[in-house]
């Protein structure tokens, strides 16, 4: 018996596509191609990964090497920027001068080696220095104790061995070493060899010159020698003692 719904039903079936009812007769539905990317696995073989390590190994020696080297060639360099910075200033700035006989005793000895430098030096009382002049000792490097500058009046009393400056006695005390001090630094013993001078005379430091004695009193040629030596001429000073390198047991500031 014929059914009004079923009519209905018919009357709103949907048209079937041929075209895909064919399609699915043949073979079915394709799926759609899946567009996903993969990255292929690289399968190495223990033989290749051990090249491989070796291969790194050699990259990681070539570069400590080359680190090596490196720091081999800034060792050198400093190193010889050193050497060169030394010879420079051994050069323009100190000098090394050898004492030669025993005029400074107690204070230097015969064949001392001192570092010398005239580098924004002005000479002052107490400073040792390094004289040289060719009409000086024959042109030999002499080392004096600085005692008058420009202008000081000098007298000494051979007879007492006393140096007056300005009037003023440079006293003379006895340490606990009993070694004499004068003036705060040793001597060998009073000053009682006048050679040239007068005792009790006043001798006035030029201009530019400078009066010089040495330490041991008695054996030396100095200032009081007006023949040879005299006053001597600051463009003479060629840079005062700051420290001693030689023998060891002398070695520091002078």
């Amino acid at each position: 018996m014929w059914d009004e719904r079923d009519e209905e039903d018919q009357g709103t079936m949907e048209a079937i596509d041929v075209d895909r009812f064919r399609q699915l007769l043949e073979g079915g539905e394709q799926p759609e191609e899946d567009t996903e990317d993969y990255t292929p696995i690289e399968v190495k073989s223990t033989q290749h990964i051990e090249r491989m390590k070796q291969e790194e190994q050699k990259k990681e020696n070539v570069l400590s090497a080359k680190q090596a080297a490196n720091e081999v060639f800034d060792w050198l360099e400093s190193i010889l920027t050193a050497i060169i910075a030394i010879v420079l200033i051994f050069t323009f700035v100190l000098r090394v001068n050898t004492v030669s006989g025993t005029s400074m005793d107690p204070t230097l000895q015969d064949g001392q080696k001192l570092i010398v430098t005239d580098l924004f030096y002005t000479p002052n009382y107490n400073d040792i220095v390094i004289i040289q002049a060719a009409n000086l000792d024959g042109g030999i490097p002499i080392v004096k104790r600085i005692i008058g500058l420009p202008g000081d009046r000098i007298n000494i009393d051979f007879d007492n061995g006393v140096v007056y400056r300005n009037g003023e006695p440079l006293a003379i005390e006895i340490g606990e070493d009993e070694a004499k001090y004068e003036d705060g630094h040793t001597i060998a013993d009073y000053t009682y060899r006048p050679l040239e001078m007068v005792s009790g005379q006043d001798y006035y430091v030029p201009e530019g010159h400078y009066f010089v004695l040495g330490d041991n009193r008695n054996n030396s040629k100095d200032s009081r020698l007006l023949s040879e030596i005299g006053f001597v001429n600051g463009n003479y000073i060629a840079g005062h003692a700051i420290f001693s390198i030689f023998p060891f047991d002398t070695f520091g500031a002078v």
